[in-house]
Order: C-alpha cells, then structure tokens, then sequence
C-alpha cells in the first residue's frame, strides 16, 4: 500500500489518519499479533470534530485503543461498505498487519446521525 504524501507528512508515533477513502493508517510500534480479533466501536465529540475509537481486545488485559476524527465523506463510504480496513505501520511506512473492521447496521445508523448524514 502506497500512502499519499499529506498522510506520510501528518503520520507520526501513535497517531491515526483516514486515509486512501475507506482506511485508516496508524504509526505505532504497538499493535495486534492477529488480524483476526474482536473489536469494539465508540463514536465520540471532540468539539466539533466526531472522533471514532475501536478498542482491539487482542489482549483483554491490556486492550490497544485506535481512534482518529471523521469526516462525512469518510462515514458515507464506509457506510456504503460496512466496512473498513485499519493499517498499522512502523515508523518507515511498512505495514505490519491489517485489520479490518466490520459494521452493523445500527452502528452505521449511529455514526451517520453523529455526523449529520440521513440514515
């Protein structure tokens, strides 16, 4: 996966960004030994800003938190999808494992409502 240049610029240790229409892109050297894990979704404010957090339960004891602020167009694609992926990489932009994470209809009814699309 090539990461446009503004991502690269913005990306750094711990950080999140949407990325390439329906990913999100996070540098971090901490993040899931399985793609295969359970995830759950909160959506939360942060002034204006709608914020989207996943807590990865890879390690119940000590679960890996990912969160980055939306916008409408992102919430309309991955709304249409019901999906999105999640790339962890490491500090020169190489991917360490993809994750991705499935919608249900009401969570996707949700995230619409907070960002002022129609459901």
């Amino acid at each position: 996966m090539e990461l446009p240049a503004d991502v690269k610029n913005n990306l750094s240790s711990g950080v999140c960004l949407i990325c390439c229409n329906d990913s999100v892109v996070c540098m971090s050297d901490d993040y899931p030994k399985s793609s295969n894990v359970e995830t759950l979704f909160e959506i939360d404010r942060e002034g204006k800003d709608v914020i989207f957090r996943h807590v990865i339960m890879d390690d119940p004891s000590n679960p890996l938190t990912v969160e980055y602020a939306v916008d409408a167009d992102f919430v309309e694609r991955i709304s249409r999808k019901k999906s999105l992926s999640i790339f962890f990489v490491d500090e020169s932009f190489n991917k360490e494992i993809e994750i991705r994470i499935t919608f249900s209809d009401d969570e996707i009814r949700i995230m619409r409502r907070e960002i002022g699309l129609g459901t």
